[in-house]
């Protein structure tokens, strides 16, 4: 289980290293699928200053969010707060439109709680891994990550975005169920957002259909919103099973290339563990270490406390083994 909670979080932080370099820029056509591997920026582009490794404002904002559920309850004003903080450093790493526009909100008004952007944009979706790793309940994942999500995004798409992915990863880790995974994101879709439920499927026919990763970059879209970073990511989660193949096809993408191969690089360490992951890439991922061992403190976070009876049961089974 620790083999793939590290392989969940690490591989979340590591797709969004691999796609920094090519945000914002059109899709590139897929040749022949090459070894995944970390790039940089060109000079003028937002991420120029990132060395290849590093990851963006999704990074920054799962290592803020894990910390925060590492310690007990999620704390959404000590989340605000360092949110406002790493803003009015100017630390963010081009940071989505709407956490930009959220953060200068809150350092107005001082409201913390209730400056979120109505806007559809993903920028709230990296959220989603790190509470997938910290809570056993769903229904209990859902009430803290939902208020999480408003602190910055407000838009009820964003928010079936999120906590459908976070239902997805939460699925996977416990049942290593896939299609039970995915069964998870259409029900938390059908149910909050229909339209985003209607590009879900959308994206599973193109898939099944054959279609190129080209032919559906251009169809489904890669831009910032929920309505085109989610189906496209899931489309090619449902494409490639190797996790360097889905990797590299997830980095040609372009647009919003940065969190949709954080998506895939969720996925993939979920369903596979940090093993499956290019060995290499991890060693020169930023802070690669620190990342697995907040998997590890987040996974016994979700961990039931023993009780007193049953530590005495144990106790007596001790003794009987014994004897």
């Amino acid at each position: 289980m620790l083999n793939i909670y590290r392989g969940c979080l690490v591989g979340a932080v590591l797709g969004d290293a691999l796609g920094m370099p090519y945000e914002t820029l059109p899709s590139r056509r897929l040749g022949r699928l090459t070894a995944p591997a970390f790039g940089r920026a060109y000079r003028g582009h937002p991420n120029h200053d990132l060395l290849p490794g590093q990851y963006t404002d999704d990074g920054q904002i799962m290592l803020i969010a894990a910390r925060n559920l590492s310690e007990g309850d999620f704390n959404g004003e000590e989340y605000a707060k360092e949110l406002v903080r790493t803003h009015s450093l100017n630390k963010f790493r081009y940071p989505d439109s709407v956490l930009f526009s959220a953060c200068k909100r809150m350092e107005t008004s001082k409201n913390l709680l209730g400056s979120g952007v109505n806007a559809d944009s993903a920028g709230c979706m990296s959220l989603a891994v790190p509470f997938a790793l910290a809570f056993r309940n769903r229904r209990e994942m859902a009430k803290a990550l939902i208020p999480a999500c408003c602190i910055t995004h407000t838009h009820t798409a964003s928010h079936a975005a999120t906590l459908g992915f976070a239902l997805l990863l939460n699925t996977l880790l416990e049942t290593h169920d896939v299609d039970a995974a995915f069964a998870a994101l259409d029900s938390a879709a059908l149910n909050m957002d229909t339209e985003l439920h209607t590009r879900l499927q959308t994206a599973y026919r193109f898939e099944k259909s054959g279609m190129t990763v080209d032919e559906a970059a251009a169809v489904i879209g890669t831009s910032s919103s929920v309505y085109q970073t989610l189906p496209m990511a899931v489309f090619l989660c449902k494409r490639f099973y190797i996790p360097e193949e889905l990797l590299s096809a997830a980095v040609t993408c372009g647009g919003n290339a940065g969190t949709i191969t954080m998506l895939c690089g969720a996925f993939a360490g979920a369903r596979f563990g940090i093993e499956s992951l290019p060995a290499e890439l991890i060693r020169g991922l930023e802070r690669a270490g620190v990342f697995a061992g907040l998997a590890d403190t987040l996974y016994k976070r979700g961990e039931p406390a023993e009780t007193e009876d049953a530590k005495e049961d144990a106790a007596d089974a001790a003794e009987k083994t014994e004897e």
